[in-house]
């Protein structure tokens, strides 16, 4: 079928036009399938399963654009911020200009959150977890939605994000929007179509053949072609070595240097840095030359300087160690072609549009089990297997076919190979469900009005594919009702929900919020504790960050420990050193830390890690200095900030929730920009009005240089900003920084103010102050010391009053007073420096508090006399 033809289903010529140069004059086999027996835009549902290349994206990105031609409002959900950043780059360069509102929604990307709820789109691309979050706070925007295309749907199998997926496509089944399911590995995919109540596309043959087999010794390839299902051989090189990276290092060189790309999937970050490192000393290719420009300009990290001695011969690496602009540069070159080689962990197996003539696979993986807290090396399923050959032999790359290639070293691996993945069939979807605790599912289905009831949940459960698919079977209708009923107690002890007389299920503000933001239960108990905590006292950023990375969603696995460094490091001495002089009294994570003697385990000691390097990431601390540092990777310890940012986020929610003082609800969130974006709080201004392309990088040079203000930026000529940012952005910032100086009023003389108290000691409040305004809370000792002092401001208040007041008839060292003194001072200059000198000791005699008696405001609590 000719593109052209796709005008008679409303598709406008300027579109067709843009496909027909993008994709081609013709639409694949599969492509005509759908939209000429399928019904592609009709209303029914779709599950379309076919090899990687068929052309299934375009299948969803045709009906989606069909829907919003006519006015109708799509969701392209994504399983990784990486995809659904890449699908929204695309979409936005091919449709934007033609009129479509294009947004994303992911973790990082909350810029479109707004008009999502509002419904300002037309076609928004947002990752699974973050529609899940969405709709509690909009739940009738999905009402609004015409067409949802769920990419990559064998994610329903994934142990710790399957049961999430499970229940939103239960949600969507039960709306009247229309779900469009794509796969290439999806076992028993007629069930899973029954279950969608869809239709299955299926379709087996690839538009650019694929060998996928074994290479084996003497250099032998034995495969099976992937359309014919023909076995063959084919000569390849012989190592002088039975190693198998010596058996790739030969056949990647060979390949390579005749034109051939190379994407080589190994089963951790460590071997991909290493391996690239490798073949680029046996490599002969030309250098990156562009690519390595593009990475002199980002920051500098450990991963960027190995990628330039590496693409000095056209080999890269890419795994999550690397920065996202470093991940860019990489696949940007390896799809012009400037890169041949490209060592790889399964950050590339699924969905990324990066075609490689030949994929190596290394048959084992690292899976990491929450439950046994280690992970173990286990084979790759046959899913991953054909997921990682799906980038060999792309169609549009040029090549007339692509291999698969596993290595083998022995008889038995070559038949093992064979056996498992070559002749393998792909697993089934497993649903998840069934091995989560239903208390978390249960809220955001109440919370975002969905299901009001224990029968309604009853009746959605049954419905999901665990209902229908494991307890259907399993449990009784009972056993069922019960584990609903014991998730629903669970949430309403724990203040998340209420439930009346009637039966009638509601969430409560603070199960509202905790919903929204997609946190577990379990974390927001710990977060509202630490709220009650630390309302009305003095706390360090650092107080936070910990107190996020403690919680059950803040393990950051990424973040590397070793047993040397969890013995020899001293991140806890380094904890408690940084915080010394500190509040000690409050019931928080930090001062569990710090009042404890034994060593913390091990994933504490990981978390105090992270909340270490992220105190100094937001001070402008240099990523290559981290890195030193903590023995972090770049890639880490941004993966971490966003994490414990998006933690941070949700506090502030749960602090509005509880009924916070706005205030401190306003400080978490800035906290949360901050560790987002790694950032001082001056400098937010100006990372705000910059582009996406102002990097921290540029913000943090630009605050060194006393260049982050507005009246610094109008003031600087054109050619100082220049220095540091492109011209393009200077020019934006220059904008931004005349137009904030002019909005601003001309300076007068402000009008008399009526003068405060400095200090106000109020007994309704006891161990709380407020010095300038600033509340500052205090242990018993320090509050009634500072009592007594402002009783007397201005004059030497003697030692022996002093005692008698404070302690009275308990017998204590002499030098407590002035232990509660330093410690008094310590807080109060923590938030006002200023006032470091509040408290002056006259040796031998006593202290004095310097203010004058208007100066100080004492308010006693008065006891109503009986009447």
């Amino acid at each position: 079928m000719k593109m052209n033809g796709l005008i008679r289903y409303g598709i406008p010529p300027e579109i067709i036009g843009l496909w027909r140069k993008q994709e081609s004059d013709n639409l694949l086999p599969l492509q005509e399938m759908a939209v000429k027996r399928c019904d592609l835009f009709g209303d029914r549902n779709l599950l379309i399963q076919a090899p990687t290349s068929a052309g299934k994206t375009f299948i969803g990105e045709m009906a989606g654009l069909e829907a919003a031609m006519r006015r109708k409002r799509v969701i392209y959900l994504a399983p990784l911020k990486a995809l659904a950043g890449e699908k929204y780059r695309d979409f936005q360069e091919k449709y934007a200009p033609y009129g479509l509102q294009v947004i994303v929604s992911t973790r990082d990307h909350r810029e479109f959150d707004a008009r999502f709820e509002a419904g300002d789109f037309s076609i928004a691309v947002v990752v699974y977890e973050k529609l899940s979050q969405l709709l509690v706070r909009r739940p009738e925007r999905l009402e609004e939605v015409a067409l949802i295309i769920a990419d990559e749907l064998e994610i329903l199998s994934d142990p710790e994000r399957g049961a999430m997926v499970e229940i939103l496509l239960t949600r969507i089944l039960q709306s009247k929007s229309r779900l469009i399911g794509l796969s290439a590995v999806i076992g028993d995919a007629e069930k899973l179509a029954e279950w969608m109540r869809a239709k299955l596309v299926f379709y087996e043959h690839r538009p650019v053949e694929l060998r996928y087999g074994v290479l084996n010794e003497g250099g032998v390839f034995r495969y099976r072609t992937f359309n014919e299902r023909s076995e063959g051989e084919e000569r390849l090189l012989e190592a002088p070595s039975d190693s198998p990276w010596e058996i790739l290092r030969e056949n990647v060189r060979m390949l390579a240097e005749r034109g051939e790309s190379c994407l080589i999937f190994v089963k951790d970050k460590h071997e991909s840095r290493r391996g690239a490192e490798r073949l680029a000393r046996q490599v002969n290719l030309p250098a990156a030359a562009e690519a390595i420009e593009a990475l002199r300009r980002i920051e500098a990290t450990h991963s960027r300087d190995t990628l330039l001695d590496t693409l000095n011969t056209g080999v890269a690496f890419h795994n999550a160690d690397l920065s996202s602009e470093e991940r860019c540069v990489v696949e940007q070159a390896f799809r012009t072609g400037e890169i041949q080689v490209i060592v790889s962990t399964s950050t590339l197996a699924v969905g990324m549009n990066l075609p490689a003539q030949n994929v190596f696979i290394a048959p084992d993986k690292w899976r990491y089990d929450r439950r046994l807290g280690m992970p173990w090396k286990t084979p790759i399923l046959t899913t991953d297997y054909v997921n990682m050959s799906g980038r060999a032999g792309r169609y549009g790359s040029g090549h007339g076919f692509g291999r698969s290639i596993l290595i083998a070293t022995t008889p038995f691996d070559l038949e093992t190979y064979w056996r498992r993945y070559i002749e393998g069939e792909c697993e089934g979807i497993a649903p998840r469900l069934a091995h989560e605790a239903l208390e978390d599912p249960v809220l955001r289905l109440v919370a975002s009005r969905f299901c009001r009831t224990e029968g309604e949940l009853h009746a959605f459960i049954e419905r999901t594919l665990t209902g229908q698919w494991v307890w259907s079977e399993t449990l009784t209708l009972e056993e069922t009702a019960f584990r609903i009923r014991a998730a629903t107690n669970r949430a309403i002890d724990a203040g998340m929900m209420t439930q009346n007389a009637e039966g009638r299920l509601e969430a409560t503000p603070l199960g509202l919020a905790v919903a929204a933001k997609g946190i577990a239960m379990a974390t927001a108990r710990d977060l509202e504790h630490w709220i009650g905590e630390s309302e009305t006292r003095t706390w360090a950023d650092m107080d936070l960050l910990l107190a996020a990375a403690m919680t059950h969603d803040g393990r950051m696995l990424q973040v590397p420990l070793t047993s040397r460094e969890y013995d020899r490091a001293d991140y806890v001495g380094k904890l408690k050193a940084l915080t010394d002089g500190d509040d000690i009294a409050a019931d928080v994570a930090l001062n569990r830390i710090r009042n404890c003697s034994l060593m913390p385990f091990f994933e504490e000691v990981r978390a105090i890690k992270a909340a270490l390097f992220l105190s100094e990431w937001i001070d402008h601390a240099a990523l290559r200095e981290l890195e030193k540092n903590y023995g972090a990777m770049a890639g880490q310890i941004v993966a971490a900030a966003d994490q414990v940012s998006w933690l941070i986020d949700a506090t502030a929610a749960i602090a509005a929730a509880v009924g916070a003082e706005s205030g401190f609800v306003e400080r978490i969130k800035m906290l949360s920009e901050r560790v987002q974006r790694g950032l001082q709080a001056e400098a937010l201004p100006l990372a705000r009005a910059g582009s996406k392309r102002l990097t921290r990088r540029a913000v943090t040079t630009l605050a060194a240089q006393g260049l982050h203000t507005p009246q610094a930026l109008t003031d600087a000529p054109l050619e100082a900003l220049a220095a540091w940012v492109d011209p393009a952005e200077a020019h934006r910032l220059k904008k931004w920084a005349l137009r904030v100086v002019d909005r601003q009023p001309e300076r007068s003389e402000p009008p008399p103010k009526a003068k405060r108290p400095v200090l106000i000691i109020d007994d309704k409040h006891p161990g709380e102050i407020l010095v300038d305004g600033a509340r500052i809370r205090l242990q018993d000792k320090q509050y009634r010391l500072i009592q007594t002092l402002a009783a007397f401001p201005g004059d030497c208040v003697p030692y022996k009053t002093i005692y008698q007041t404070v302690w009275g008839d308990t017998v204590v060292e002499p030098n407590q007073m002035h232990f509660q003194k330093r410690r008094l001072l310590s807080k109060i200059q923590a938030e006002l420096p200023e006032r470091a000198q509040l408290i002056t000791t006259i040796p031998k005699r006593g202290f004095v508090l310097n203010l004058t008696a208007e100066e100080v405001a004492l308010r006693p609590l008065r006891v109503p006399s009986a009447a």
